[in-house]
Order: structure tokens, then sequence, then C-alpha cells
């Protein structure tokens, strides 16, 4: 039955490569432990129950523990620092809908925080990110760039 137990773990392992869920990769366990335990319990039905009961207890105890700690997890991406930049409208932003800002070099579909029409050459400021829009509002003359 050692045998057996190693197929299944090696198969969930495989399933798991080429998933990234990290959810098969405890059954894959499950079933290692079981190769062990399968040298002292001859019983098909209660080594099958505790494939299942470790194979679930793993999943929820270890899930939980690796999404508690990838909340505190920074994401290393562009938008980080975007917020209260200042760019440019290069293409009209009309009333409640989207038009183009240039900021850091790139453009940017954005809209307007109060839904005010922005002309093309205002600065603008970026308020917050919503989705992939920057939401903006106009920079006053004596605001700082």
């Amino acid at each position: 039955m050692n045998t057996v137990w190693l197929i299944v773990a090696v198969a969930f392992g495989i399933a798991e490569l080429m998933t990234t869920s990290l959810t098969l990769v405890w059954f894959s366990i499950g079933a290692l432990i079981l190769m062990v335990l399968s040298t002292f319990i001859e019983s098909i039905i209660i080594q099958i129950a505790l494939f299942a009961a470790i194979s679930i207890t793993l999943l929820v105890v270890f899930t939980k523990y690796f999404v508690d700690k990838d909340k505190t997890y920074k994401y290393n991406t562009n938008l980080q620092g975007i917020e209260q930049k200042t760019g440019i409208v290069k293409e009209e932003i009309p009333q409640y809908m989207t038009g183009i800002v240039t900021l850091t070099g790139e453009d940017w579909t954005a809209i307007s925080e109060d839904g005010e029409k922005i002309q093309v050459g205002q600065l603008v400021k970026v308020i917050r990110i919503e989705g992939v829009k920057l939401v903006v509002k106009p920079v006053n003359n004596q605001e700082e760039k």
C-alpha cells in the first residue's frame, strides 16, 4: 500500500505544479504521511479517512496562515507613489468621462474627481487610483507642482 500512497503523493504534487494555487500540495503531503502510516494501519477505509482528515486539516490551517501572511505584503508595482503626483492632461477629460494624463513619462486614463471638464495642458494632481484609472483634480496656480 506504500506504493499506492507514493503514487497519490506524486500525482497531487504534479497537479500542484500545474496550478500554483497552493491547495493540492496539502493532499500530496497527506498522502506522504499516509504512506508511513499505512505500515501500521491495514484497513483501507481508515487510511482513506485519515488521508482526507489530514489533508483537509493541512489545507485549512496552512492556507489561513499564508493568506494572513500575504495581507502584509506590499506589491512592487509602478502604482506605488503615484498618488499626490502631478501630471499634465494630454487628452481632454470631459465631464464624468475619461481622458488621458501624462505622468512620469507614461500615459494614463484619468477621470476628474468632481466630474468637471479638464482642458488639455492643465496640470492635475492624482488623488487616488480606481482600478486602472487615475482620479485627478486640477492644480491651482498657488499649488506646488
